[in-house]
């Protein structure tokens, strides 16, 4: 294994413990502009450009409230939109994932740990394309106060619509104009006890490419992770569950489930998570020739233990 394999192999395997370490917060750059606002946010998972535009003339709103549900009823889509936004998104792992498999794949078969699992395959799974661009109209609400830096975050719903021209299958990557709509509620919210993230959505991706059916999709995402409290099951957790449909048939079409426990370590700012599931594709969800010949291809485990701080 050359030089470069052992670098590749040791930067996957800090994405997969590490991979909510690299930054103490998302958002790495704010700033405002009258009422305008630029945004950039840092992930392993998701990165992303973001430029608010305000359509009635005010800013991003403050809002502010401890209780859970009292933060999904705000973000409750409006009858009348305030913001329309432009996005950027990168995936960094799962386009890494894709570099490896094309330029090394023999070190990527060696990391087959079984049938059904590969490790850099496991780390990636659940994502379908290596970037995106997205507008976005709807209401935007922000949970950092003007001048105080330990709580940030923002909170959002409305209509998206993304688009690209690649898609990910098997950790390949393949011409692809895809569109994809969509009715979101998301947001993240960091503070010093804690943070939650979450997204519950609903919506249909349309693709170019004949041999990859179209299909409609739930999702609902949640992760939550308290400092101070273990003692509720929904707290210090991770789940998220998405079913995908194929647009003609109604009939399921794949699967991406994650359940997981958070454990915080006393008196220190330091969580350890584990998270297992699976991403299921039926043999059918693909065509011609991208129709699967192995039917151990159609089901990935997924095993993602991670250390927060």
């Amino acid at each position: 294994m050359t030089l470069l394999k052992y670098f590749i192999f040791i930067l996957f395997t800090t994405f997969l413990l590490l991979n909510n370490t690299i930054l103490n917060s998302k958002s790495v750059y704010q700033k405002q502009i009258n009422n305008r606002e630029i945004e950039i946010e840092l992930d392993p998972y998701s990165s992303c450009i973001d430029y608010y535009l305000p359509l009635m003339g005010t800013p991003i709103q403050y809002f502010d409230d401890e209780n859970e549900i009292s933060v999904y009823k705000k973000l409750v889509p409006s009858p009348l939109p305030r913001f329309l936004m432009f996005e950027l998104s990168i995936y960094p792992v799962p386009s890494l994932g894709t570099l490896v498999k094309k330029q090394f794949p023999q070190f990527y078969d060696s990391l087959d740990v079984a049938d059904s699992f590969n490790i850099i395959k496991s780390v990636s799974a659940g994502f379908e394309e290596p970037y995106a661009v997205s507008i976005f109209l709807g209401n935007v609400v922000s949970f950092r106060f003007e001048g105080k830096k330990d709580v940030e975050g923002k909170g959002y719903s409305g209509l998206f619509v993304s688009g690209g021209n690649y898609y990910i299958k098997d950790n390949e990557l393949i011409e692809d104009n895809w569109i994809a709509s969509e009715i979101k509620v998301k947001g993240y919210k960091i503070k010093p006890e804690g943070d939650m993230d979450w997204s519950f959505r609903i919506g249909s991706k349309f693709n170019d490419n004949q041999y990859i059916k179209d299909v409609f999709y739930f999702s609902l995402q949640r992760d939550r992770t308290d400092y101070i409290s273990n003692s509720s099951l929904f707290k210090n957790s991770i789940f998220e569950y998405t079913l995908y449909f194929d647009t003609k048939s109604s009939n399921l079409i794949s699967q991406l489930f994650v359940v997981g426990k958070k454990f915080p370590l006393k008196n220190r700012k330091m969580v350890f998570s584990i998270s297992t599931g699976f991403f299921w594709e039926k043999s059918d969800k693909y065509t011609g020739p991208l129709k699967r010949t192995d039917i151990s291809d159609n089901l990935q485990i997924l095993f993602r233990p991670n250390i927060e701080f």
